[in-house]
């Protein structure tokens, strides 16, 4: 049994009216580079009919476009904005970072209004509904130095609820603000306001913010965010000239929330396989070779970097992405990783990049080369990790940009920007495997060595596994996670704990897995008091790779591999991780500190953290389709600080309006399949 429309309109895109006035219609026609231009002549009957006959077709087609993949007749009120031209794109210098920029100024708060608003944009030139921020996308970009202040006034414009997630962001005593629906807050339900304040300290790199309701970042909710260490400059060990971000994005045609229906439908067991890639929310698609889309590349480009040649930049990769890894190379040019995850290291030289969803690597490159002054720079999704890897087709895996050598003296004039590369591309092999760097290679900058011993080792299964209804789902041992929309994990541990409720107070000094006042089944908690050494093994029992992304902290990676975990005597550790093993003395000092980190199909990922960090912080494979499916888990740290919090009023004003409403745009329920498949 097919899930009714009504059952579904939590979970649909509602977007704007089911007619248009005569002004949208002229803006939709524009946008598509169609002109009409009325000559009446004396025709035979059968011309004059067959004209307006196609006149009709064209409409025709237009308003079934718009009804399939735009309008839900149940949204009366809600203003169509299409944006057909170059003015949804974000300028490409808004991710150039300040060349001037004071790393040691004092410290201020940075304040930004930002309308969540729907508009229909074709960053590759196919058309698609899309959630922007100020109507534009990708979103801006958040430039701070440590220690200051973030103030973001958020107006929710959109028709579903939304959140905003900081990726990376310690959110030290502020847990409230890390932006997780069903974890630490309710959505920013339509039409609502909220505001995010948080400091960032303690910290310093590339990260990044997107939507946290279901696969909202897919739809273009996300946006750089690079924080300055007044120490920059001297933790990273190449001197560069300018400094920019590369968004790398696998990016979609169809709207994520059918996607995530059709993902999670009885009888799916495979994430919906993207249609291509962006960089910076760039690409110029071949519309021919799209009849069954509306297509319109006029206003569609590559992205292009302008490099002054003779000198290192830095290049600051972020994979936004919800499902693809992706492999990069520059043509012709070596690089030098200098960044991973918010943690400086020391130059490590390559000539290919691979980063799963949510990493972030640093790249420095010099323009040194003499044959020529044009370059690919190539991202390629990895498909063999695909359950079908010939999609999305030949030439559709891989988004390429523009190296441009540049001089004081030189002008570009357009038949030179129209020019494209003729580099060479690297002689090596395409990945066919999806998993980390080799990280154990690379020394951090600064030294933070591991904790020697761990207070406490959890053994964790992971895996995508088929139960009732032929629905496949998410567990991290026998939980599979659902979210509460609107009592958060956050706002019912501080509520249990400080009305003094026995089944939270009887818990409130365990450390380990709490089954008593959460249930297990859906919201696997392990909690710890006071401040402690946590290992976590992760054993893959899955086929498909998991980039496990921990919030609120950053973890050393112990290990990692394929097959079962070999134990902790192959790490150079005693049983259970209480201590180094004989003769392994400095095996802990130069572990990367990162917070996504790949346990690989049928493989193993170890990682040691420390549980310092007061709240509810969720833990979760980061492909955004596996999350959604319930592969997330929580771990609530020092207990004994929750309980003595209180939520603000503004967290819990989010949470007072109805439930539907907070539901808008979120996962589907698993209710509305109960009956269908195997047994119904």
């Amino acid at each position: 049994m097919s899930p009714s429309s009504d059952s579904l309109d939590h979970v649909e895109i509602q977007e704007w009216e089911d007619h248009f006035d005569g002004e949208q219609e002229e803006r939709l026609l524009s946008g598509h580079g169609i002109e009409y231009k009325t000559e009446w002549h004396l025709r035979t009957g059968w011309v004059i009919a067959g004209s307006i006959i196609a006149l009709l077709l064209v409409f025709s087609g237009l308003v079934v476009f718009t009804r399939t993949f735009i309008v839900d007749n149940k949204a009366e009120s809600e203003a169509l904005n299409i944006s057909g031209s170059r003015d949804f794109r974000r300028p490409a210098s808004d991710y150039i970072l300040d060349p001037s920029w004071d790393f040691k100024a004092a410290n201020i708060v940075r304040e930004y209004n930002w309308n969540i608003v729907d508009i229909v944009g074709n960053p590759d030139g196919v058309y698609r509904p899309m959630l922007t921020i100020n109507g534009q996308f990708p979103g801006p970009m958040i430039e701070c130095n440590e220690g200051d202040t973030i103030v973001i006034e958020v107006d929710n414009q959109s028709v579903n609820a939304t959140s905003l997630h900081f990726h990376g962001i310690f959110q030290n005593g502020t847990n409230w603000m890390d932006g997780t629906t069903g974890i630490t807050q309710c959505p920013i339900a339509p039409g609502r306001k909220f505001r995010y304040e948080f400091t960032v300290t303690g910290q310093s790199g590339t990260y990044y913010y997107h939507g946290h309701q279901a696969v909202q970042a897919s739809d273009g909710l996300y946006g750089p965010l690079v924080i300055h260490s007044r120490d920059e400059k001297n933790l990273q060990q190449i001197p560069y000239v300018t400094d920019r971000v590369v968004m790398l994005q696998d990016y979609y045609h169809d709207i994520s929330s059918g996607l995530l229906i059709s993902a999670l439908e009885p009888g799916s067991e495979a994430s919906p396989i993207p249609n291509g890639a962006l960089i910076n929310g760039m690409n110029k698609r071949d519309c021919s070779k799209l009849s069954h889309r509306l297509c319109n590349n006029a206003t569609a480009t590559s992205a292009s970097f302008d490099l002054a040649a003779n000198a290192s930049h830095r290049l600051r990769f972020i994979n936004v992405g919800a499902f693809a890894w992706f492999q990069v190379t520059v043509d012709e040019h070596e690089f030098a990783l200098t960044e991973a995850d918010g943690t400086d290291i020391v130059p490590a030289y390559e000539t290919s990049l691979m980063i799963s969803p949510a990493q972030r690597y640093s790249m420095i490159i010099n323009t040194n080369q003499s044959t020529g002054e044009l370059f690919w720079l190539r991202a390629r999704m990895v498909t063999h990790c695909w359950k079908e890897p010939n999609l999305p087709g030949a030439g559709a895996d891989e988004v390429k940009a523009i190296i441009h050598y540049t001089s004081k003296s030189h002008n570009k004039d357009k038949k030179e920007f129209l020019a494209q590369p003729a580099s060479s591309n690297w002689k090596q092999h395409m990945e066919v495997q999806c998993k980390d760097m080799n990280t154990t290679s690379y020394v951090p900058a600064s030294h933070e060595p591991a904790p020697v011993i761990a207070d406490h080792s959890y053994y964790l299964r992971s895996n995508l596994e088929i139960g009732d209804w032929r629905l496949e789902r998410g567990f991290f041992n026998k939980s599979t996670f659902r979210p509460n929309l609107q009592q958060p994990t956050l706002h019912r541990t501080i509520e249990g704990l400080s009305s003094l409720n026995e089944t939270f107070t009887s818990m409130s000094t365990v450390d380990g897995v709490n089954s008593v006042s959460y249930d297990l089944n859906n919201d696997f908690v392990i909690q710890h008091s006071g401040i402690k050494v946590v290992d976590l093994i992760i054993q893959n029992f899955d086929e498909g790779n998991h980039p496990m992304h921990l919030h609120g902290h950053k973890f050393w990676v112990l290990g990692q591999g394929h097959g079962m975990f070999p134990g902790y005597e192959t790490l150079g550790l005693k049983a259970h991780g209480q201590g180094l093993s004989d003769g392994q003395e400095g095996r802990l000092d130069n572990l990367i500190r990162r917070d996504v980190a790949t346990a690989e199909g049928f493989g193993w990922l170890a990682l040691r953290f420390v549980a310092d960090n007061p709240g509810v912080w969720a833990f979760h494979c980061h492909m955004a389709w596996h999350s959604e499916a319930g592969l997330l888990m929580q771990f609530v740290s020092r207990v004994e600080e929750v309980a003595t919090w209180s939520i603000p009023e503004a967290n819990r004003q989010l949470c007072e309006v109805e439930v539907q409403e907070l539901e808008r745009g979120a996962c589907p329920k698993d209710d509305i399949w109960y009956g269908s498949g195997i047994g119904g």
